[in-house]
């Protein structure tokens, strides 16, 4: 059986060495959108992060705001206090991705009708 060329092609998602592949699973993740949407209107604090995306773990967030600043999607600011304020904001590729983001939430917006009636029908099923 012959392998399709695009399995092999290191720069293929479905490809397990792919370096996008980390991203990918980054952006796809559970909490990372609604992470990055919290931040769209403009720098917040963890607790403001933490209050508007609810059922976000404190430990969770944590983990998730330090992919987000590795892989360059928003940055840390500490100001220099006693105790030292830290406080996160979008980076031009993290708002980037907010403007996928915002297509998608568009077309979530017009589709939702129908995929919950699909959802209802399935169910009944």
């Amino acid at each position: 059986m012959e392998v399709s060329p695009a399995l092999t092609d290191p720069t293929n998602p479905m490809h397990a060495d792919c370096p996008g592949r980390e991203v990918f699973k980054l952006i796809t993740g559970r909490w990372t959108l609604l992470i990055l949407w919290s931040l769209k209107s403009g720098t917040l604090r963890f607790f403001q992060i933490r209050d508007q995306v609810e059922g976000v773990s404190e430990r969770v967030l944590s983990s998730a705001l330090k992919d987000l600043c590795r892989h360059g999607l928003i940055s840390r600011h500490v100001e220099p206090s006693v105790p030292p304020k830290v406080s996160y904001s979008l980076t031009p590729c993290g708002a980037g991705l907010l403007d996928v983001m915002g297509q998608i939430t568009g077309w979530i917006a017009s589709e939702l009708d129908t995929i919950e009636a699909a959802k209802r029908r399935y169910d009944e099923s």
